[in-house]
């Protein structure tokens, strides 16, 4: 895999509300309170030469369980799938998921990568992530809504407690 694939020429850029920017060579990272935007590229793994494909990893506050990873090949298309943000998390140490999804990381001359594979009926495509950029951004998702703290922003306390209250 060639270094450009997740080097700093890939036009890299993330939404922040405060506007803080913050480079590390691999994404431009720029936090919401709420949502956390990141766009990257990774590298869709076909046949001999990797395939870059600009990718934008979205997480909201208002879906806390979930992230969406957009995918742009440089069509009109783009190819969006949502997954856990907890399978990210445990695929960045391990062989997660089954199904539709599996994630694991692995390393190359050096280079920490994280390998998600996707399937779609019959079809699969795998591509590969920088780490750093896949931590970082769990990382700027866990300061909006920690790790185990989802169900708080899911409001059901608040319905539960207002049901209970009329009843």
């Amino acid at each position: 895999m060639s270094g450009k694939v997740f080097g700093t020429d890939d036009e890299p850029g993330c939404a922040h509300k405060d506007r803080r920017r913050r480079q590390d060579g691999h994404a431009e990272w720029d936090i919401q309170r709420d949502p956390v935007t990141c766009r990257t590229v990774v590298a869709l793994l076909e046949e001999d030469v990797p395939l870059p494909v600009a990718t934008d990893l979205r997480y909201d506050s208002t879906e806390p369980y979930s992230i969406v990873m957009a995918f742009n090949a440089g069509t009109d298309l783009v190819i969006e799938w949502e997954l856990g943000r907890e399978l990210l998390a445990s695929g960045r140490r391990r062989l997660s998921g089954f199904g539709d999804i599996q994630i694991w990381p692995t390393e190359i001359r050096g280079h920490e990568l994280v390998y998600m594979s996707f399937r779609s009926g019959w079809e699969t495509f795998v591509v590969a992530a920088s780490a750093v950029v896949i931590d970082e951004f769990l990382e700027r998702t866990f300061e909006v809504v920690s790790l185990g703290g989802e169900r708080s922003f899911l409001g059901i306390e608040s319905f539960v407690s207002q049901v209970s209250d009329e009843a």
